[in-house]
């Protein structure tokens, strides 16, 4: 099975988060006509930027996913308070 992913970016208003990119990633897959999945970023690392243009509206396999859902886990999901 292929799924679509396609990465949404939200706005960030609190002035706290000044040059933060922020945002889900959605998964479709072949039978749902909705998202089957939202994963989370939030980071200022400048290398996201590259890292969606990769990925972004590209079908990939389940194994390409989840090594895509943990780099964004690892590397594009800063936990703030």
């Amino acid at each position: 099975m292929k799924y679509f992913i396609s990465f949404i970016e939200e706005s960030i208003l609190n002035p706290d988060y000044l040059g933060y990119w922020g945002g889900r990633m959605e998964v479709y897959d072949e039978v749902s006509e909705y998202d089957i999945d939202e994963i989370r970023f939030l980071t200022k690392d400048p290398s996201f930027i590259e890292f969606r243009e990769k990925w972004d509206f590209k079908d990939v396999s389940k194994r390409t996913l989840n090594k895509i859902k943990k780099e964004i886990g690892e590397k594009y999901y800063e936990r703030v308070i």
